[in-house]
């Protein structure tokens, strides 16, 4: 007479397997986990360090002609042209060279 043989699904992951009956009623007890350790308390934080804050000169020297401040940065621009109808300049900006279209409100001549 053959064996008789079952499918245990005991196992971990994605597959079960074959195994003969006598083995599945010989099941081993499951192994008991070890207990946990529980996790060291976390040491109390610090409150970061605050990155300085870059000095943005607020002084109201008076700026040379064609000239203007932005009011976010206080960076200093030469008006290369203004639109009054879309309410824009085009600004050249001294620190970097850089040429950018900018809101009228954005700048002041203070």
């Amino acid at each position: 007479m053959g064996k008789v043989w079952v499918l245990d699904t005991e196992t971990k992951g994605t597959g079960a397997s074959m195994v003969p009956l006598e083995k599945a009623h010989q099941k081993v007890e499951p192994r008991t986990a070890a207990p946990r350790r529980p996790k060291p308390a976390a040491p109390q934080a610090r409150p970061r360090a605050r990155k300085p804050q870059r000095h943005v000169e607020r002084t109201s020297t008076a700026l040379p002609a064609g000239h203007v401040r932005k009011k976010g940065t206080g960076e200093i621009g030469r008006v290369q042209s203004v639109d009054s109808q879309a309410g824009t300049a085009r600004v050249r900006w001294l620190r970097g060279g850089t040429v950018s279209t900018v809101p009228l409100t954005a700048v002041s001549r203070r």
